[in-house]
């Protein structure tokens, strides 16, 4: 592989990158320099190189995901299944310094488990949380992690993310999914269908010596995994697809693709998102009593003096709760319907007014029953979000 093979961390940037699973490149086929730390624009690309037709009937959790982040077409990149109108992805593919990928009927969306690229029922996104340590600017790439709601329920079984922060280890048999290219930097090579590449956990969650990534690699939020003599490794398009293992005897996502250096290179394997490190942040948002959304694209919006934001709570059981609505700085806004009681499968709605003439960042924070505190942000009177 030559230097030129070497792509940008953000690996999802074009409609044809994509994680996939090509002939395998020998580390002594590579012209590039071995030593040559990663850049922002220089580090290792993500698809699958070295694998086989995976088997649908074993991945229902596993999804297409098309995130569009600026004016022209959707990219290419994975997902998984978490729950019913939850999936997990890479950071960098819906968060570039350009912006967040756009949500709302017509933007980005996903496919379940399609039996061919591109093909299927297009599931559109109506939530994106990106995981607020996520440095789109940064080269190190760290905490490379989003989560996707859905408008309406996914077909198909789930995957449990990993929560056990002592799995894997050193060993562990894996897999990694996606749709990428096949041959290195060519993108007429993307997979027509899923591809699985058979890899393993090669120094555990503890161990930060990862080939020869050196101070590169960050054990406590990153996996390395691949083959000791490389071959298998996941490339550009498949970011933000799963890595799963068995954890405890039941198949679990450990990793998330987010990046590396060439491709199925000997001493330089793929770097995933440990998915144990952020199991508690995921969980915050996809579970609980009650379903809290705004009418804010995203978690944050600007709201001018007068206007306001409307905040819906969906009770999700047969039984009565309560909810509370309040801001940091109460004198900026003023909040209708700020608290009450929700009865089974019934919904309430609280709005949020801005009274100040200041450009200022404010937080409404929300809490009901038996779910976490959930916090929007409101940039008032001003271009910029909070």
């Amino acid at each position: 592989m030559t230097s030129s093979a070497r792509t940008s961390a953000l690996l999802a940037a074009s409609c044809v990158g994509a994680l996939a699973f090509a002939a395998g490149v020998p580390a002594a086929s590579a012209s590039a320099s071995p030593n040559a730390a990663p850049t922002a624009d220089d580090r290792p690309s993500v698809r699958v190189i070295g694998g086989t037709d995976a088997n649908l009937s074993t991945t229902p959790w596993f999804l297409q995901f098309a995130p569009k982040n600026g004016g022209g077409g959707a990219s290419l990149c994975g997902a998984t299944k978490i729950k019913k109108r939850w999936a997990v992805t890479a950071a960098h593919c819906v968060s570039t310094p350009s912006g967040i990928a756009k949500v709302g009927a017509g933007k980005s969306f996903v496919l379940a488990n399609p039996s061919t690229r591109n093909e299927g029922t297009r599931y559109y996104l109506d939530y994106i949380v990106v995981n607020p340590k996520y440095n789109p600017n940064s080269a190190a790439n760290l905490n490379d992690i989003a989560l996707l709601r859905m408008s309406k329920k996914l077909p198909g079984g789930t995957l449990k993310p990993n929560a056990d922060k002592s799995q894997t280890v050193a060993g562990t048999p894996s897999a990694v999914y996606g749709f990428g290219e096949r041959i290195a930097d060519k993108p007429s090579s993307v997979a027509t269908v899923l591809q699985e590449g058979q890899v393993q956990d090669l120094i555990g969650p503890n161990d930060p010596a990862c080939g020869s990534y050196g101070k590169n690699y960050h054990p406590s939020t990153q996996l390395c995994a691949g083959l000791p003599a490389g071959g298998i490794d996941a490339c550009q398009g498949d970011s933000g697809g799963p890595l799963v293992a068995t954890v405890g005897g039941k198949l679990r996502l450990t990793g998330i693709v987010s990046s590396g250096y060439g491709c199925a290179l000997a001493d330089y394997p793929g770097i995933y998102t440990r998915v144990s490190t952020y199991a508690k942040w995921m969980s915050k948002y996809t579970t609980g009593k009650f379903n809290i959304t705004s009418n804010c694209k995203g978690s944050s919006c600007k709201v001018k003096r007068g206007n306001q934001r409307k905040i819906k709570l969906k009770n999700l059981t047969p039984n009565k709760g309560s909810y509370k609505v309040w801001a940091n700085k109460k004198k900026l806004v003023s909040i209708h319907n700020a608290k009450g009681v929700v009865w089974g499968n019934e919904a309430a709605k609280a709005k949020v007014k801005v009274t100040t003439k200041k450009k200022k960042c404010v937080k409404v924070k929300v809490k009901a029953s038996g779910t976490p505190k959930k916090v929007f942000k409101i940039s008032t009177n001003s271009n910029n979000r909070c």
